[in-house]
Order: C-alpha cells, then sequence, then structure tokens
C-alpha cells in the first residue's frame, strides 16, 4: 500500500493509480471483523507514502528547467496553466485541499516546486494537506466499512471506486478533444 499511494502521488505517470479509492477501500477492509489490516497502520503508512511522494513532485518541479519531452508537454497542458493560475491566487488552500480535486492535485507540488515555494512552508503545509487527505478518506472508509450496507456490497463498491476515476478522466478527455 506504500507503493500505491508513494508513486501515485511521485509520479504523473502513476497518476491512473486511484489513490483516493485505496485509502478509502483499504479503510473500509480494516473496519471488517477479523481484518488484519490496522486502521492505525494503514494511516501512517499513507501519510508517510502521500508526503513522500509529494516532495518528489516538488523536487521535480524546482527541477523543471532540465526540460525533456516529457516536462515540456507537462508544462505545457492546459491543466499546468490552470492550476498554476489557482496556485498563484489561493497558495495555502491549494496545498491544503487540491488533493480532493481530480487532475489538479496532481500538479501542485510540481507547481510549487516551480514556483520556487519555500521548502519549509511547502513541507509544513504538504504535511497539513495530506493529514486532511488521507484522514477524510481512512475515516470515512472505515465508518463506512462498519455498515451493513458496504460489507454486504463491497465488492460492487470496490469496483465501482475503482472503475470510476479511469471512466471520469475518459470522459474528461473526450470532452476536452471535442473542444
Amino acid at each position: 500500500m506504500f507503493l500505491w499511494i508513494f508513486l501515485e502521488t511521485a509520479f504523473i505517470f502513476f497518476s491512473f493509480l486511484p489513490g483516493q479509492s485505496v485509502l478509502f477501500l483499504t479503510s473500509t477492509i480494516a473496519a471488517s471483523a477479523g481484518s488484519q489490516l490496522n486502521i492505525f497502520l494503514l494511516f501512517i503508512t499513507f501519510v508517510v507514502a502521500a508526503t513522500a511522494g509529494a516532495m518528489v513532485k516538488y523536487w521535480t518541479g524546482l527541477n523543471f528547467e532540465n526540460r525533456n519531452r516529457l516536462t515540456k508537454k507537462i508544462s505545457d497542458s492546459d491543466q499546468m496553466s490552470e492550476t498554476q493560475d489557482f496556485f498563484d491566487r489561493h497558495e495555502d488552500n491549494t496545498l491544503l485541499f487540491s488533493r480532493f480535486v481530480p487532475f489538479i492535485g496532481l500538479f501542485v507540488p510540481i507547481i510549487a516546486g516551480t514556483s520556487k515555494m519555500d521548502w519549509k512552508r511547502f513541507n509544513k503545509l504538504n504535511f497539513a494537506g495530506v493529514l486532511i487527505w488521507v484522514g477524510a478518506c481512512c475515516l470515512t472508509g472505515y465508518y463506512f466499512g462498519r455498515t451493513p450496507f458496504v460489507q454486504k456490497y463491497f465488492t460492487i463498491i470496490f469496483l465501482i471506486l475503482v472503475i470510476l476515476p479511469v471512466i471520469i478522466r475518459f470522459i474528461y478527455n473526450s470532452i476536452k478533444k471535442v473542444r
């Protein structure tokens, strides 16, 4: 689970991994009677993985001057431009809550690096944002994992939460191409 969340938060290439879904689903499993997963260990694992992943993205943004084809494509993307504009207006709140916004959250640590945001300030806000994100997803998953409905239909809910982000991204890209 550490590797999953780390890769999803550290590298754009792994952005297809459904991080929020994993946080929610593993917490749901931890709530099940007889589960070997411990919610507190999951929480700590996810916080460390997401914090470290965002630090890697910050460092990537800091060193964006060394451009290759991939970094040029990322920096020229519409999502990156939108995220940069939003980041410039709402720096603190963006770092705290961007993980909940699909696609925008992927670029925020990179933009913090390209903007040469103070490292200590980035780490403080990043850590607080990770606590909010992991805490909200894990607590929600753990709470709902204790309900009979979720326990009964867990497999269906799992499939929906894993497949839904892929479908949303496909629809988003299709609409973007039409425009």
